[in-house]
């Protein structure tokens, strides 16, 4: 059986140390998804958000087909897109692994920090290599579909406001033009200049009365 050692070691990790599965929560979650999010073609929408919903599921079972461990099936008949035991021991072993090398990362963003005034907002963030921001925002829910590969971008309704700083570290976008105390919604994404992308989970504020 061929395995197929894909990631690299972007930063230091904590291991895994309990069986994940669709709709676990915490920081053993938001761990096995910073470490996903290093190869874009295994989780290529990059969210990390501490909650194992369906993008995360379908990362793990690219993982878990990439490694020969299974590639079909269910979570509760074969573990597919569960971590279990062996799924475990296979992602605490690559990120161990200090002799893997790089391979085809997305950025990583920190938390966003949303200022609001009476009818305007300010977005702020900062990204582990130069990006180009983005903000999605609309007030109606934002909805975002998994892109399928490496360097496609998924599609993110709402309008579009992007940082005018071109690639950067850290970023700051300004929203204009809002309701007063109103309910909006939007969703933080980078880019960075190989096309790997990265974006938060959709999330909301409301303007100042």
């Amino acid at each position: 059986m061929l395995f197929i050692s894909l990631f690299g070691i972007q930063s230091a990790h904590a291991a895994i140390v309990s069986q994940l599965s669709l709709g676990s929560q915490g920081e053993q979650v938001t761990q096995l998804q910073t470490y996903l999010a290093t190869n874009a073609s295994i989780y290529p929408s990059g969210l990390i958000t501490g909650y194992f919903g369906p993008l995360t599921q379908a990362a793990v079972q690219r993982f878990q087909a990439a490694q020969g461990i299974v590639s079909s099936g269910t979570p509760a008949t074969t573990g597919y897109g569960r971590v279990g035991p062996q799924t475990m021991a296979a992602i605490n072993n690559l990120m161990g692994a200090g002799s893997q090398t790089y391979w085809d990362t997305v950025p990583v963003l920190s938390a966003v920090s949303v200022q609001t005034g009476n009818t305007s907002v300010v977005f702020t963030w900062a990204t582990n290599e130069p990006t180009q921001g983005q903000v999605y925002w609309d007030a109606a829910p934002i909805r975002a579909d998994e892109a399928t590969g490496p360097r496609q971008q998924p599609y993110v309704s709402g309008s579009l406001a992007i940082d005018s700083g071109g690639l950067q570290a850290n970023h700051a976008v300004t929203v204009q033009n809002l309701q007063a105390n109103t309910v909006y919604y939007y969703l933080v994404r980078g880019i960075d200049s190989g096309g790997n992308v990265s974006m938060t989970w959709p999330s909301s504020f409301r303007t100042n009365p």
